[in-house]
């Protein structure tokens, strides 16, 4: 049996701890686990795990991502490169009821250069998806129309290259309420050959009720239309006529558009397509007579010189005409079938100008006194000379106009007296014409007039915009336009507008606006207005709120100018730097003073610098629009003259001086600026440096524009916001670090934009916890992010926060290392960056499993073998080495059989006596029943007699082989060995039991010394007397075999299992 001992036992953990430590190394686990779940659900796209919508737009995908979802019911897939749609590619998203696959593979013109792709949709990619409703195809070069659910209700199929209109004989979509099949055959799509319906296409399908069919070279009407139409497109198609038979069936159409089939082409914008002869369509006079119940028809484009009376007479529902870019100049002048239309509101008559002609004036027909319901008339490039009374009488009769537009007709004449009496008017466009309010009549007669005549022809090349109909993908992401931090009100909002710009006044006078005291809003704006206005030329317009100036050259000069208008709110100055830049003018800011209503004022882009009013004084002003100027000339450094230029507006909330090419907002600029302030734009400036510590002045400030200036660093300091601040943006800068100190004052902010910078990393220390806790809104988009463990706070806390961070999946994409270049930041694996401590939990906890399920194993079998390998490996490290021992008290340990007497005798008898007694030296021995000490464990009485001893003297017989006493010396002996180097064992045989003892045999051929036999003969008692005090006196080491070499420690391991051996 292995001897258990617990000086050497390894530490045993108590319960409580090892579940403990099982406990955490859990809570790591599932911490971790935890993590990744709450991260982004649908990488690369947009959406959490419980959002309707998915938005996977814009992605560069190339094939359907997995995406599982129960609650999602919208999947945007548009915009991308999808190649192959599978069956099994939507399964994960069974509840889905918008589909948006458009724009993945545009038909071959309407590609980028180089493109080349193809889209294919397996058969049953649609059909399990059981509560679909809507399906967007467009742009996607199909051939076919797939297999679709039955319960689909909106289908778009435009821009493809589809031919022959036929649904699959699998399922038919008869629950479709909207279909667009436009575009699949047009000059940017050519397909050489028109659109064709298969027989039957329409049948049961008795809830459609749009159809789009614009830009397919149709050449007829289709048949077979489903009679649950209300809104039918056959624009831009190649109809040539329309039979009494072609709408027949349509009794329930409420809007028909059959607009650009017979083009007209002289001032065409793109590829013009006229019918054969240059002939105009042709309308059957019963060609509506069936259309009782419509509202909106669409004539437009169609090289319609005649409208007989017959096709309106059964239109009496019609709301809204448009006869537009038709050759109806002189039709319109006699027409009589406006007598039929008593319903019509909307009535556009636009670019019907005869070629090469310009009209005396406008002549309107006594039969549009019948439009009784008329809201709205458009007759823009009618082309006439002269607007008077007398020519349209029968419109300014009609009881409830409201807005009429003569829009680029090269008007130069007119009475604005004539709408005096029409007080249901709320517009009145009179824009892009020559009118210069002089009252001299024309001498030219009605007929050819060849300067009016061949400017107008040149102006109409460049001027006329596209036509309507034309090929508009809606689809495709619109080009935004650089954004104005301010725009003023529309004048929507005003009772009467009166829009005079990009005219040829160039002086304004009181008698001008006579029968027009009643507007509240005048755009006067792209004139060539150089008058110093004095404030007597809008004497009659008291009411006027909106008044429009831009782009013209306006001198403010007059401490006057504008205070005629007491109830003045908006007024535009901007696009006015003619006078501005002239050198030595001055100019006057005083009149702003007087306008006591005034909340609104722009004088943007007006380059404005020096020889000005050193302040602006205002109480109501609350709006104040000044970018594009010269501030950096007004505060240059060193002058004080402006400094106080703003300081006055006492109730000014919104200020702009972007565009002011600034370099920093000097501090004595900053602390006057009024602190009624609540929204400060200084973007587009070139700022590196901003005051931010003068900021604390302006108590009321809630939002601060600092995007595209040139600031490197935020502060350390904490910037000391007010309560009420909430917005800061600072896109499109340079700064690389961010500092929690600097938002450690912020209280409320809840918008800040640092987009568009040099950000790399964002750290734990670069926001405080209460600021992340305020924001709603936290925009990173086109920073280098670095994609390293250093992110790896920062995609732990986008994981965890509930802060919107706009464009995540598209614009957060990683700069650095460079091999994760252009990759999105958040397809980084969170747990990726704790390898080294995911790698050294998985090894602690697959340590501690092994060690705590082997160890009472390997304890329980091997315990004695692997604890005495373990320090004869110790000992081959440390060399030759030795360890200090304890003081030694004997010479000597004696070991024997206490039970037997003969021993015993011999023992005390003969060996004490010849040790301790009798020869040269007088050795001190250790024995069990003389030196042991009295309540000492048998165990700690026999270790210290071994260490504190020299040598070991072992007395064996047969009889004492299977001691246990022996045993258990004979192990601490050989324990010392590995402990000490020290080999102090000596055997003394009293018979020759042992001598076949191969441990023997071995221990004679190393150590000869250290084995002794008591002599039969008593002669030779003297001599093993002699012997063994001679081995006393000396080592082990010195008396072992000249070839013994310490390599052969290693077979003293085997002491144990040999001696348990009998021989």
């Amino acid at each position: 049996m292995l001897l258990n001992w617990a000086l050497f036992q390894p530490p045993i953990l108590h319960n409580d701890v090892c579940k403990n430590c099982w406990i955490a190394i859990l809570l790591v686990f599932f911490n971790c686990i935890h993590v990744w779940c709450r991260f982004p659900s649908y990488l690369p796209c947009d959406g959490a795990g419980l959002s309707r919508t998915i938005d996977c737009s814009n992605r560069g995908l190339k094939s359907v991502p997995i995406i599982k979802s129960e609650n999602a019911t919208t999947l945007l897939l548009n915009s991308n490169s999808l190649q192959e749609i599978k069956n099994r590619a939507f399964s994960g998203v069974p509840n889905l009821e918008t589909l948006d696959l458009s724009n993945n593979c545009y038909p071959g013109k309407l590609r980028t250069p180089g493109q080349v792709c193809t889209l294919t949709i397996e058969s049953r990619a649609f059909l399990h998806l059981h509560r679909l409703k809507i399906i967007k195809l467009t742009g996607n070069s199909l051939t076919t129309i797939p297999p679709l659910p039955a319960t689909l209700t909106d289908l778009s199929l435009a821009l493809n290259n589809i031919v022959n209109l036929q649904f699959s004989n699998v399922s038919k979509p008869v629950n479709l309420e909207f279909l667009n099949v436009s575009q699949n055959c047009f000059y940017r799509n050519p397909c050489n050959t028109s659109l064709a319906i298969a027989e039957g296409t329409f049948e049961g399908m008795h809830r459609l009720r749009i159809l789009v069919m614009d830009f397919n070279n149709m050449i007829v009407v289709p048949r077979g239309l489903p009679p649950s139409l209300i809104n039918l497109s056959l624009s831009e198609n190649k109809i040539s006529h329309i039979s009494s038979e072609d709408f027949k069936d349509l009794t329930q159409l409420e809007v028909l558009s059959l607009a650009w089939n017979c083009q007209r082409c002289d001032h065409a914008a793109q590829p013009c397509f006229p019918c054969k002869g240059n002939k105009s369509i042709q309308l059957d006079p019963e060609a509506f007579l069936h259309l009782r119940k419509l509202k909106v028809l669409i004539l437009r484009g169609n090289s319609l010189m005649h409208l007989d009376d017959m096709l309106f007479q059964s239109l009496g529902s019609l709301k809204k005409l448009d006869l537009s870019d038709n050759f109806l100049a002189r039709e319109i002048q006699n027409a009589t079938f406006f007598a039929s239309l008593h319903m019509l509101q909307d009535l556009n008559l636009m670019f019907n100008y005869e070629s090469r002609r310009t009209f005396d004036r406008l002549l309107l027909p006594p039969s549009f006194e019948n439009l009784t319901s008329l809201r709205k008339f458009q007759i823009d490039g009618y082309f006439f000379r002269k607007l008077d009374k007398d020519g349209i009488h029968s419109l300014l009769k009609l009881p409830n106009l409201t807005s009429v537009n003569f829009r680029m007709n090269f008007i130069k004449e007119i009475d604005l007296r004539l709408f005096e009496n029409v007080k249901t008017l709320k517009y009145i466009g009179l824009s892009e014409n020559e009118i210069t309010f002089s009252l001299c009549n024309s001498n030219q007669r009605d007929g050819e007039d060849s300067g009016a005549n061949a400017r107008s022809t040149g102006y109409l090349q460049h001027q006329i915009p596209e036509r309507r109909g034309e090929y508009v993908d809606e689809t495709r992401p619109e080009v935004v336009k650089p954004s104005q931090v301010f725009s003023f009100q529309n004048c929507s909002f005003f009772v009467k507008t009166f829009d005079l710009s990009s005219n040829n006044v160039a002086d304004i006078k009181p008698e001008n606006f006579e029968g027009l005291e009643d507007i509240e809003c005048l755009l006067l704006s792209c004139n060539y207005m150089t008058q110093t206005l004095n404030g007597s030329q809008f004497n009659r317009l008291k009411k006027l709120k909106y008044l429009d100036l831009a782009h013209n050259r306006i001198d403010f000069y007059y401490d006057t100018a504008f205070t005629e208008l007491p109830m003045l709110e908006v007024l535009d100055l901007s696009y006015n730097s003619y006078t501005f830049e002239m050198n030595g003018m001055g100019h006057s800011f005083n009149f702003i003073e007087k306008l006591t209503s005034l909340r609104h004022l722009s004088l943007a882009h007006n380059q404005i610098a020096m020889r000005i009013s050193s302040e602006l004084h205002s109480s109501s002003l609350n709006v104040l629009n000044f970018m594009g100027n010269n501030l950096n000339l007004m505060w240059e450094s060193g002058t004080n003259t402006y400094l106080n230029f703003f300081y006055n507006l006492k109730n000014l909330t919104f200020l702009d001086i972007s565009n002011n090419m600034l370099k920093t907002v000097p501090a004595e600029a900053l602390v006057r600026f009024p602190p009624s302030l609540k929204i400060l734009y200084v973007n587009n400036n070139q700022i590196d440096f901003f005051n931010w510590d003068n900021l604390t002045l302006l108590v009321n400030l809630e939002h601060l524009d600092l995007s595209h200036n040139l600031l490197h660093s935020l502060p350390k300091e904490p910037c000391h916001f007010h309560k009420a601040f909430s917005e800061l943006v600072l896109r499109n800068n340079k700064i690389t670090t961010l500092h929690s100190a600097f938002f450690s004052k912020i209280k409320a902010m809840r918008y800040l934009d640092l987009s568009y910078n040099s950000i790399k990393t964002i750290h734990e220390n670069s926001f405080p916890s209460q600021l992340l806790g305020n924001l709603k809104v936290l925009a990173l988009s086109n920073n280098p992010f670095s994609c390293t463990c250093d992110a790896d706070w920062f995609i732990h806390f986008i994981a965890d926060t509930n802060v919107t961070l706009p464009h995540l999946a598209t614009r957060w994409k990683c700069e650095f290392p460079e091999s994760e270049q252009g990759k999105i930041f958040i397809s980084t694996d969170p747990l990726s960056c704790q390898k080294a401590y995911g790698s050294s939990s998985f090894v602690l906890s697959f340590l501690v499993t092994v060690i705590f399920t082997a160890l009472p194993i390997l304890n329980k079998l091997f315990g004695w073998d692997f604890w005495y390998t373990f320090y004869i490996c110790a000992a081959k490290l440390k060399g030759s080495s030795t360890i200090e021992s304890e003081s030694l008290q004997y010479d000597a340990f004696i070991v024997f059989d206490t039970t037997c007497k003969a021993v015993a005798d011999w023992v005390y008898q003969e060996l004490v006596v010849n040790l301790e007694s009798k020869g040269p030296h007088s050795f001190k021995l250790c024995l069990e029943e003389r030196d042991w000490i009295p309540g000492k464990s048998s165990i700690e009485n026999l270790y210290d007699a071994i260490y504190q001893s020299r040598k070991t003297i072992f007395i064996l017989t047969n009889s004492y082989f299977v001691s246990g006493q022996l045993r258990q010396a004979f192990f601490f002996a050989h324990q010392r060995l590995l402990d000490e180097k020290a080999d102090v064992i000596l055997l003394v045989l009293l018979d020759q039991s042992l001598r076949n003892s191969k441990y023997l045999q071995l221990r004679k051929r190393l150590c000869k010394a250290s084995v002794l036999r008591w002599p039969h003969n008593p002669r030779a008692e003297p001599y093993f007397w002699l012997k063994l005090q001679k081995v006393l006196t000396r080592g082990n080491s010195l008396q072992y075999d000249p070839n013994f070499s310490e390599s052969f420690l290693p077979f003293e391991y085997n002491l144990q299992s040999v001696l348990w051996q009998k021989t």
